[in-house]
């Protein structure tokens, strides 16, 4: 019995630990996207059965999620500010909770959220402030405008979508045998194998490809996201990823 409270004392030690203030960020890789890019959160599999994502009650806290069902998140270091969503498995670094745009646009229409929550989603309609009074592409392509730039992003996504259709039906490693070097694919077909993404301080990556995108999305400047034309997810993934679809009057 001694034994068993002192292994349970070391778990919740381990879990306290573990806690942090996480950062919020967005994400949305198209068809890589699990769920179909619903509602939903990933977060680093170290932070699964800590104080900052665990089981939904009655389960404690330091029972793990399952990949595909509710799972609690908490804000704060202390486990009182949270929240149950979907959790569809790891992605991004540790002391990271990655949501989706439609998590987003659900969680800040509400008004009854976790302040960390609602401090983002504050941020993110203000900061979306900055395209006011643009042209969004995207949601209303017939603009005079648009006409080009949407030309182009779809005409992108014409060439590209055959190949994104045969990678999968092939494999990709099939496919990849079959094509030239600069257009061969990885993860699962939707971002190109070599990384021609490149910053200013020299960090690269590879690219997600613009057949990989869901219909009425389309891949943005860096190839790091889908662009929806949702101006407050849109901008949060950075103000200049989807800004060519956002065009002044």
């Amino acid at each position: 019995m001694k034994r068993a409270l002192f292994l349970m004392f070391c778990l919740l030690i381990v879990a306290a630990a573990g806690a942090v203030v996480p950062q919020l960020t967005i994400y949305d890789d198209g068809l890589s996207c699990p769920g179909g890019c619903d509602a939903h959160v990933v977060f680093h599999k170290r932070m699964n059965g800590t104080v900052n994502a665990h089981a939904p009650p009655p389960a404690e806290k330091t029972a793990v999620c399952t990949n595909g069902a509710l799972c609690e998140i908490c804000f704060d270091e202390a486990g009182k500010e949270c929240l149950v969503v979907t959790y569809r498995g790891g992605g991004p670094p540790f002391g990271r909770f990655d949501f989706t745009p439609a998590f987003y646009q659900q969680q800040c229409a509400e008004s009854d959220r976790p302040s960390g929550l609602k401090k983002a989603c504050a941020d993110m309609k203000a900061t979306s402030k900055a395209w006011a009074g643009r042209a969004n592409c995207i949601g209303s392509p017939t603009e005079p405008k648009c006409e080009s730039v949407m030309e182009s992003a779809l005409d992108a996504r014409k060439q590209d979508d055959p190949q994104y259709a045969r990678c999968k039906e092939l494999g990709e490693n099939a496919f990849n045998r079959t094509v030239g070097e600069s257009a061969q694919r990885s993860d699962s077909c939707a971002y190109e194998k070599l990384g021609t993404g490149k910053n200013s301080r020299g960090d690269t990556w590879r690219k997600l490809l613009p057949g990989a995108c869901r219909a009425n999305t389309f891949v943005g400047r860096d190839g790091l996201d889908c662009c929806s034309g949702d101006p407050m997810t849109d901008r949060a993934f950075g103000s200049a990823e989807c800004a060519a679809f956002y065009l002044p009057k």
